[in-house]
């Protein structure tokens, strides 16, 4: 099984550098970059939901939040239910940011996606997304058996 990991650890490391690598072409700070993908996904955020899925720093990602509503890309709006949570929305033009900005990696994922499929493996996200909470399943059990 070690094999196995050892594997895992370096294609996940190859993936990750050559996303920081799009990120750097793009001219994007990489933590802003991922606030970025995250959001242009149409789909509902918050602060605390961005940190636990992409495991960034929370400090990071409200400063860039910040930064962000003072340029005018995103909006903060009140979740109904939830007191002290507050949606993250791409503006308009935070949209059409996100999107001239993430052009090149979308084009470089789709192309890959693509050839992966074409060679009949389509169950890779999937095994990666099982594999993905397996790990962090296992290091949080960890966690809790040090404490005590």
């Amino acid at each position: 099984m070690r094999k196995q990991a050892i594997r895992i650890g370096k294609n996940l490391c190859a993936i990750d550098g050559i996303y920081w690598s799009i990120a750097k072409l793009s001219g994007l700070k990489e933590n802003l970059f991922w606030l970025l993908y995250a959001l242009d996904d149409d789909e509902v955020h918050t602060q605390k939901q961005i940190c636990n899925d992409w495991l960034l720093p929370k400090t990071t990602i409200n400063t860039l939040i910040k930064e962000c509503e003072a340029d005018g890309y995103i909006t903060l709006q009140a979740i109904p239910g939830r007191k002290r949570e507050l949606q993250i929305c791409l503006t308009e033009k935070g949209s059409n940011f996100a999107k001239q900005t993430l052009k090149t990696v979308y084009k470089i994922e789709r192309k890959a996606i693509t050839a992966v499929l074409n060679k009949g493996t389509s169950s890779f996200i999937t095994d990666l997304e099982l594999y993905a909470d397996e790990l962090r399943t296992a290091y949080e059990t960890y966690k809790q058996s040090e404490r005590t």
